[in-house]
């Protein structure tokens, strides 16, 4: 059976579908075509985007133009790449931020974060590198 080629329109909404099946397909297409996944955000964010670590630690990090977002305004959003920019806080001295839901996560002035396994879908919790607008949203982020 011949494979139909499918246009970047159709990827590019398939990659936004709730569904995983259709996400997998979408990106199967992609890499069969030699086609780079699309950058897709649901929000852009602002310069500076704000992440709640343990010991009540904010780390600070700007998101790559080139980087997949799914999100909105007042709420947890999610990217597929970060790059730590700064740290708000300190433990034992020590400028650093330690994942609240994974402490063998710990994020440093200068780490490029990559999440290589990025879910496309608009789900909240799910597969990215989950950070706040605003330094008050994540500071009150529990």
């Amino acid at each position: 059976m011949k494979q139909k080629e499918l246009s970047l329109e159709i990827i590019e909404k398939w990659l936004k579908d709730s569904d995983c099946d259709v996400r997998a397909a979408a990106m199967n297409a992609c890499q069969k075509n030699g086609i780079e996944i699309p950058t897709i955000r649901t929000i852009e964010p602002p310069k500076r985007v704000y992440k709640k670590c343990l010991c009540g630690i904010i780390v600070v990090a700007e998101i790559p133009i080139t980087a997949q977002v799914r999100g909105k305004e007042n709420a947890k959003c999610r990217a597929s790449e970060a790059i730590i920019v700064d740290v708000i806080g300190d433990i034992c001295g020590e400028k650093v931020g330690i994942s609240k839901h994974d402490p063998k996560v710990i994020y440093e002035i200068g780490d490029l974060v990559i999440i290589d396994d990025f879910d496309y879908s608009n789900e909240e919790c799910s597969t990215g590198f989950h950070f706040f607008c605003t330094e008050k949203e994540a500071k009150n982020y529990n």
